[in-house]
């Protein structure tokens, strides 16, 4: 825009890894090599990875439980959020995230808070319409 002259990105990487379009979407599905692990040692394997698995999973869950217990105090609209589909609706995203190659998440107090001010709150078109927006931004 302003014709700086910047390195980008782009320059580094090359135009056609930023091309966007439907190609850069996931393939569904593991790769052969996460099965090597356990197929060689699944009770070694097991015993490294699941404390961590468990940690990341309480720590992902309790903050995501405290954003709502926030955004529950700030809204003041009569109702309270279910624990318990919050607990089930992350877990279900992050199984699927980690079948599409993606990384897991949680609540996210900022933009929680910037979406409960702002009075997209109160209706679900509001986390929708960010996700929309972000897999087109994405696809772009």
């Amino acid at each position: 825009v302003f014709k700086w002259p910047l390195k980008t990105l782009a320059d580094v990487a090359g135009a056609e890894t930023f091309k966007g379009g439907l190609s850069v979407l996931p393939k569904i599905g593991l790769p052969s090599s996460v099965w090597t692990p356990f197929v060689n040692a699944p009770l070694e394997t097991l015993r490294i990875i699941l404390p961590y698995a468990i940690t990341m999973a309480a720590v992902g869950s309790i903050e995501s439980l405290l954003t709502l217990q926030l955004l529950d105090g700030i809204i003041d609209d009569g109702t309270r959020g279910s624990t318990k589909r919050e607990v089930i609706g992350q877990g279900i995203g992050n199984l699927a995230s980690g079948l599409t190659g993606g990384i897991g998440g949680c609540a996210l107090i900022g933009q929680s808070l910037i979406n409960a001010q702002s009075g997209g709150g109160v209706s679900r078109l509001s986390g929708m319409s960010m996700a929309m927006f972000l897999a087109l931004g994405i696809v772009a």
